[in-house]
This record gives structure tokens, sequence and C-alpha cells, in this order.
């Protein structure tokens, strides 16, 4: 169950963290996929923290397309009803998956960013579900949101996270974000403590990042789980991040093909 009070929370601040919408199965189900991932990474895999700092922050996306465990959570855990219920949007369709994995010692820092300037997709119905599979707090990498700052109105251009992957929005007209851990009493900056099977919900123009993990012993195992809703259409403008996978849609075409399958309610 979702109150009134979450959802109240999500559009005012952009972002609300919900306890315990994920029981300890759909826990192991994930943590043995994202094992399985690890030893034998998809296509798209990634080390965020490679030429930057020692450690390891593993990345990985889209894999629902060979992982079942992955499909299965996108299409049938709690999340897409959720996503659907805090977007107030009548449907809720899958964008993408995505996995961040910080392992201890990893200094490496999410950057601050928004994360719609980088995705082809235009709309206010556009969010996350962002699934916490360890113990987080501040010390292994506890994501932190400015709250309301998805009621801005402005684009900044995206931020690389990995070092050498400017390149990749050198055609972003965009304005840069700003530098908020210069001033961060400026900002009503909010995280929590998490528990795994807790999770964060964000609206896709919120500002937000994370630092690294600090700890000698502590991972931090976060799965993300990005959907659409109503007003949600294909946006393949210049400037966005290329994914590995190409649409079957027009510009301006709602979200829903192939490879964005409607997730909630099934048909």
């Amino acid at each position: 169950m979702i109150a009134d009070r979450d959802v109240a929370a999500y559009d005012r601040d952009g972002v609300v963290c919900l306890r315990h919408q994920f029981d300890g199965r759909w826990v192991e189900r994930l943590r043995a996929a994202i094992e399985r991932d690890l030893a034998s990474p998809g296509p798209n895999a990634t080390n965020f923290a490679e030429g930057s700092s020692a450690g390891k922050f593993f990345g990985d996306m889209y894999m629902w397309r060979h992982d079942p465990e992955f499909r299965a959570a996108a299409l049938e855990s709690p999340a897409p009803a959720i996503a659907a219920k805090l977007m107030g949007s009548r449907s809720a369709g899958f964008f993408y998956d995505q996995l961040f994995v910080k392992e201890p010692g990893t200094a490496h820092p999410t950057p601050w960013h928004q994360d719609q300037p980088y995705w082809p997709v235009k709309g206010w119905q556009i969010t996350s579900v962002w699934i916490a599979l360890d113990p987080i707090d501040r010390s292994n990498g506890a994501v932190e949101f400015i709250a309301g700052s998805h009621r801005w109105g402005v684009n900044y251009r995206p931020t690389p996270f990995r070092k050498g992957h400017e390149i990749k929005f050198t055609d972003s007209d965009l304005v840069p974000i700003p530098d908020i851990d210069a001033d961060r009493g400026k900002y009503d900056i909010k995280w929590w403590k998490m528990e795994p099977g807790d999770c964060l919900v964000f609206h896709a123009m919120i500002v937000h990042g994370a630092p690294g993990n600090s700890t000698p012993g502590a991972r931090r195992r976060g799965l993300s789980l990005r959907y659409t809703g109503d007003d949600a259409r294909y946006d393949p403008r210049p400037g966005t991040f290329q994914f590995p996978y190409k649409p079957d849609l027009a510009a301006g075409a709602p979200m829903e093909c192939e490879l964005f399958p409607r997730a909630w309610p099934k048909r």
C-alpha cells in the first residue's frame, strides 16, 4: 500500500522512500541475478570508476533482455504498479533497467545529474524505482536528492559518469549543472538509510547524485527500474545517450513497443 502522504511527498519533493516494498524472496532473486551478471557481464557493462579511482563501480543495463529474473523484476514485481501510482498515470510502460554496484573502498562518486536529459523521451510521467539490495547509509553511497529540483524548469547538460565519456554529450547545448558540493547548504538535500527491499522512487527531472563507498566491507547494490506513464513520448533529440537498442517508434509516438513493453496493468 502507498499512502496519500507518499504520493504528496513525491509530487512536492520529486522523490520518496518506500519501506519493505520487495519481500525477502525478491531480494534474494535479485541478489542472485546480480551475482550472475557480475560473474558474466553483459555487453553493456562498465566500471564507472575505471581511470579515476581505485575499487569498482560496476554498471550494467538492459539485463532484462537476457536474464529472466531481471525481466521478472521489471514486469512482474511490485515496481510497475508503484511507478504508476506515484506518476499519477493509468499505466506504466517499462523503459529499461540499470544496475549500480559500488564495491567497498570505491571513492568514485555518482555525479550530480538529472536523468531525463540523457534519455530520448519527453513528458512529465517518467520515474525510476531504485531497489536497495544491501543496507545503505552515507558511508557506502546513499543516493542524495535535491528536494523540489524536478520543478526548477531547467534541463541540465548530461554529466559523464566515467572518465573519458565527456565526448558522448558534446552535441548538447544545455547549461552545465551547478557545483552542488561547493555550497551544499544552499539546497534541501535528502537521503535515507535503507534496508534490503526498500525502494526510492524519483522523478526523471530531480537532481541527484551519490558519494563513493568508503566502507571497508559493505557493498552497495542497487537496481533501478525506469518507467514511463501516459504522457511520455519518444524523443530522439540530439545530445541524448545512444542506447544499444533502437525502438520501432517514430518521434512523438507513445512509449510502447517490443523494446518498451507495457508493464502495468497487464493487457
